[in-house]
């Protein structure tokens, strides 16, 4: 049976052939640029940065096993994040975020968390078309911290509505399907949840509840 670190390196010695193939390619429309005019090639180039990312992606996934749980201050952590989305200079868009008073600290693994908090933010931000403004709120309930991501994006197409945690199954252009799905896996190995409130005609909320640290 393979371990956790032969799942990691098979996918780093996937993703360093796929980087040489993709790098391979670009210097060829450099030193060549008719290829571009040449049939399938965008279609060609598409395709590898689409398994460049799905492999980065499932990666990422992999790392869940090995977790660097800490007690984290809730707004120190939520401060980070801020700071990540300004960053990001995405024109049109904004986040407003609400914390609420006197919460405890959560253990978690910073990195992960964080990261499953920006991907969340992002489809927020590509729901909107890059325009409008989103919420975090952060609250507690019933021994759990929730961050929830509230968008006005229109809501979910019914078509997807029972399906956006599945591998694959996407709705966006160019997608792997893998974005919510490796969210909520980094979700549960902290033995939280991640749940989504479409609202037909507005939005959605995704809520990532995790469980307040016990003394």
């Amino acid at each position: 049976m393979l371990k956790n670190e032969d799942y990691l390196n098979i996918f780093h010695e996937i993703k360093n052939s796929i980087t040489l193939i993709s790098g391979s390619l670009q210097l060829m429309e450099k030193k060549h640029p008719e290829v571009c005019n040449f049939s399938y090639w965008n279609d060609a180039m598409s395709e590898i940065n689409f398994l460049k990312n799905m492999v980065i992606q499932l990666s990422s996934a992999r790392l869940c096993s090995q977790l660097q749980l800490a007690p984290v201050n809730i707004y120190s952590f939520i401060s980070q994040i801020s700071s990540s989305i300004h960053a990001f200079s995405w024109n049109g868009f904004d986040c407003h975020i609400t914390v609420e008073e006197n919460l405890p600290p959560v253990e978690l693994d910073p990195r992960l968390i964080k990261q499953a908090i920006i991907n969340i933010v992002k489809n927020a931000y590509e729901a909107m078309s890059g325009s409008g403004t989103a919420e975090i709120n952060v609250s507690s309930q019933n021994d759990m911290v929730q961050i929830a991501v509230i968008d006005h994006g229109g809501g979910l197409d019914p078509a997807y509505a029972d399906s956006i945690f599945q591998p694959f199954v996407t709705s966006k252009t160019g997608g792997s399907g893998l974005g919510l799905v490796i969210t909520r896996q980094i979700v549960e190995t902290h033995k939280g949840t991640l749940s989504c409130d479409s609202r037909p005609g507005d939005g959605c909320t995704f809520t990532v509840s995790l469980p307040i640290r016990q003394n």
